[in-house]
């Protein structure tokens, strides 16, 4: 497509998409991300949900008897350990679902001939290019999270070519808190905040990234994506500029804000930190502008319209606009 579609909606590309019902399985249909997908594809597709408690990724038992009973052509893996720290002192723990998991689950879809969409991180990066991060830059994790990613991208595209790594930053969304609700809660309370001002990324809105990954693999080509593609909002900005963007939408939108600006610390003087974060982990999506026509919107676009109509901040609207 040489069209270019500047996204100030959520993504609607249901006339471009294949409109044909198929089966598909969302892997971590209990999270954020996996629960809006659940309900957006819902309407065109035949879709089942499992959640942990229906799959144990730290069980290749559990998977293997789980999807072994299921005939389907798509699967979205959108489950994973997230919690970087954590990661970093269960290692073990962290590979077994981020790494093994994936790679069982996609061996076994290759035997039915069907799809893995895996959903990665930013965090495969080093953080010290001083550009957004291509497709094509070598991977250089330093983390146990990142290291556990990387090796779940491996092993689902080991498993087959046709398979589609999607990574993803920053990312928040309905269903639920993210950073944003959790930095708007704490402005309402406390007068004094700090955040990192040189950790650099790009943040990602689950109602954009579902539209994105729709896009990817259900049109408008013949067949759906593959390979590696960085999915997320467009422009940098650093942990300290989301935050005072956040509370300072909040401010505006009536939220009883005490804070008024966001000190700046460095993100190395955070002692609740475990794990390293890469400085600067911001990626391009000119790939998949390139390949589907969809040019992302800007960071702060996505973000008021979230927190516009975020129902997890409703005790902080204010009474008039209460029903």
């Amino acid at each position: 497509m040489t069209n270019r579609m500047q996204l100030n909606e959520p993504v609607d590309a249901t006339s471009t998409l294949h409109t044909s019902c198929q089966r598909v399985v969302v892997v971590g249909s209990g999270g954020r991300l996996g629960s809006s997908l659940m309900n957006h594809l819902s309407t065109r597709h035949q879709v089942i949900g499992l959640d942990r408690k229906q799959l144990d990724l730290t069980s290749s038992v559990s998977i293997k008897a789980v999807l072994g009973g299921i005939d389907y052509d798509y699967l979205f893996l959108t489950a994973a350990l997230t919690a970087v720290d954590y990661c970093e002192t269960h290692a073990d723990e962290a590979f077994a679902v981020n790494a093994a998991a994936p790679g069982i689950i996609a061996a076994i879809s290759a035997e039915k001939g069907a799809h893995v969409t895996y959903v990665s991180t930013d965090m495969v990066f080093d953080g010290m290019k001083s550009q957004p991060y291509l497709e094509t830059d070598a991977p250089a994790p330093i983390s146990v999270y990142g290291a556990s990613k990387l090796e779940g991208e491996l092993r689902v595209l080991s498993a087959s070519a046709g398979n589609l790594v999607t990574r993803v930053s920053w990312v928040y969304g309905p269903g639920r808190p993210a950073f944003p609700e959790w930095i708007i809660d704490k402005a309402c309370s406390e007068t004094e905040l700090t955040l990192p001002y040189d950790k650099v990324c790009c943040s990602t809105s689950v109602l954009d990234l579902i539209g994105w990954l729709d896009v990817l693999v259900f049109g408008p080509t013949q067949a759906a994506a593959s390979g590696i593609f960085h999915l997320c909002n467009s422009n940098p900005c650093t942990w300290q500029e989301w935050g005072q963007f956040c509370i300072d939408t909040a401010r505006g939108l009536g939220f009883p804000v005490v804070a008024r600006e966001i000190g700046g610390v460095p993100v190395d003087s955070v002692t609740a930190f475990i794990a390293r974060r890469p400085l600067d982990s911001s990626m391009s999506t000119e790939k998949f502008t390139a390949f589907t026509g969809v040019r992302t919107r800007d960071w702060k676009t996505a973000l008021h319209v979230f927190l516009s109509n975020c129902e997890s901040l409703g005790k902080h609207r204010p009474l008039l606009m209460q029903p």
